[in-house]
């Protein structure tokens, strides 16, 4: 089964999107705290994460700082689902880890449709309800 992670620091995304993408047939690592993230995510092996960006007690920018010193280098793709958007400068800095950007709200269907185009496999069949 395909893995994909979600880290966003508000529970009620992360139940949405773990429940859109359980539905369409991929497992979920879903997380609120990115330092808990860091933690355990080098362990799996999502095929996608998606991260938002205004969190605490670190930033998703500040997560991606830490994910690519991890040792050994993880090169998984990363979409930002956030309200703010990425400046012209950290779009730059963050080319090689960053493979989309999503402004919020975004609808649950959306979403899976950019994760089915990133990490096909999903098993189910039908969409989210």
């Amino acid at each position: 089964m395909v893995t994909i992670a979600i880290i966003d620091d508000d529970p009620y995304i992360v139940e949405i999107f773990t429940l859109t993408f359980e539905r369409a047939g991929y497992f979920v690592l879903s997380y609120t705290d990115p330092l808990h993230a860091l933690r355990d995510l080098p362990s799996r092996d999502p095929c996608l994460i998606i991260l938002d960006l205004m969190m605490t007690p670190i930033t998703g920018l500040q997560f991606l700082d830490r994910w690519k010193t991890l040792d050994p280098p993880r090169s998984v793709p990363v979409v930002i689902l956030s309200a703010w958007d990425v400046s012209p400068v950290d779009r730059e800095k963050y080319a090689k880890e960053i493979t989309r950007i999503i402004r919020k709200p975004v609808l649950p269907k959306l979403l899976l449709e950019i994760v089915r185009d990133l990490c096909p496999g999903g098993q189910a069949t039908e969409g989210p309800r």
